[in-house]
């Protein structure tokens, strides 16, 4: 392969539309601009039987394949998992990627299953293969009891990036080892800032919005608390939800009656977020864990000054009094004073805004795809420099760990 050359790459994992979160911007967004700089690239993700899904080439030209289909849904480390299923599921991938000759195979999550896993155990030996560290957990008694042979799949890699130090301090917690450089989440920094006022919203309230799977770890009760304890001095805020999930039914029938209309349920969105965030006037972060949070970065590009739990996650993007404001965890209290202090200044909602969106300019998707693809060139240089004699596969590194 010449330096430089176009590259065909599959980006890999359960993780995609429809479903929305993190890892499914991150594929999205990387295969866009990955596509913009002249590759060929595929999305390799599984099918929703549940649920609409997108076409097989999406609107930016990147081709999106769907091999087996989606398991119900799991709750574990306080946010909905899934795993791909299907009795030729390994075979499919196999033929897939023997069709395809890829010289590229990236995987998102590369210790949890299905996709990730059997992507590397059927990697062909041409093919680099790289691992994004995404997830942030303390401890995990079940990648514990598994981490030897998760560790097999690790090293069986040719690299992984990970996207914050807590991604890669995640695995040391479980008993996992690997060196990653960092590779941030990026924001479509365009997209966030084209938001135009919703017009039904359009009354005159005060907005705050969440945007996030309504799942144990996104505290949105701590929030609600909060805002009932705002509510007599502050009675017309609405609260603006962007996101489904199983806490939904939860969340709506444990509504204090004084927030009983001003709470809107909008479920999933995707192509109008912008105009909830432009119809916003507070961006709440509520995410208990977190790990380089996406959905964080896309309220400060869209100019939102924000309040967030005080985690790893959030330190590294907001700087509480600058951006917004950070409060502990499970503190109704400090959540509700950063609350009115923002209400009650339009001025501090203005300026802490200016500056999130100023923040948020260090990780547009472009450069960020800039750096995902210098670490491909360098692991393809590393594979076939001169003289090197290892030219074994992940799938033969596996095997022989």
């Amino acid at each position: 392969m010449r330096p430089g050359s176009p590259l065909r790459i599959a980006l890999v994992s359960e993780y995609y539309y429809p479903d929305v979160g993190g890892i499914p911007e991150h594929m999205h967004h990387l295969a866009r601009h990955l596509f913009l700089r002249g590759h060929e690239v595929s999305i390799v993700t599984t099918r929703f039987p549940e649920r609409v899904e997108g076409p097989p080439i999406d609107s930016t030209g990147v081709e999106v394949i769907r091999l087996g289909r989606t398991s119900g849904q799991i709750i574990a480390n306080g946010s909905v998992s899934r795993s791909a299923v299907g009795l030729r599921l390994g075979q499919e991938v196999a033929e897939l990627f023997q069709k395809r000759q890829y010289d590229v195979i990236h995987v998102h999550g590369p210790i949890f299953p299905v996709l990730p896993i059997l992507a590397i155990r059927h990697a062909p030996k041409e093919a680099v293969t790289v691992g994004t560290l995404h997830s942030h957990f303390d401890d995990s008694l079940m990648l514990r009891l598994l981490r030897w042979p998760l560790q097999r799949y690790l090293d069986a890699l040719d690299g992984v990036i990970a996207v914050s130090q807590s991604a890669i301090t995640s695995l040391f917690h479980v008993g996992l080892r690997c060196t990653a450089p960092i590779i941030p989440n990026g924001v479509d920094l365009d997209f966030w800032r084209s938001g135009r006022r919703l017009p039904q919203f359009d009354d005159g309230r005060l907005h705050l919005l969440v945007q996030a799977r309504l799942e144990p770890r996104n505290d949105i009760k701590t929030l609600l608390e909060a805002m009932d304890l705002c509510h007599r001095e502050h009675p017309d805020v609405r609260l603006l939800l962007v996101g489904d999930g199983p806490m939904r039914e939860p969340l709506l029938s444990s509504l204090p009656e004084s927030l009983r209309h001003s709470v809107h349920f909008a479920g999933t969105r995707i192509g109008d977020r912008n105009d909830f965030a432009a119809t916003s006037d507070i961006y709440c972060f509520t995410a208990r864990i977190a790990s380089h949070p996406m959905s964080l970065l896309e309220g400060m590009a869209a100019g939102r000054p924000i309040i967030a739990h005080d985690i790893d996650g959030t330190r590294q993007l907001v700087l509480s009094g600058v951006e917004g404001f950070l409060v502990p965890v499970n503190d109704p209290q400090t959540y509700a004073a950063a609350l009115c202090r923002l209400l009650c200044d339009e001025a501090l909602r203005r300026r802490m805004g200016q500056a999130a969106r100023r923040r948020a300019e260090a990780y547009g998707w472009a450069g960020i795809a800039t750096q995902v693809e210098a670490r491909y060139r360098e692991l393809i240089a590393r594979r076939t420099r001169p003289g090197k004699t290892d030219r074994i596969g992940a799938a033969d590194r596996f095997r022989l760990g």
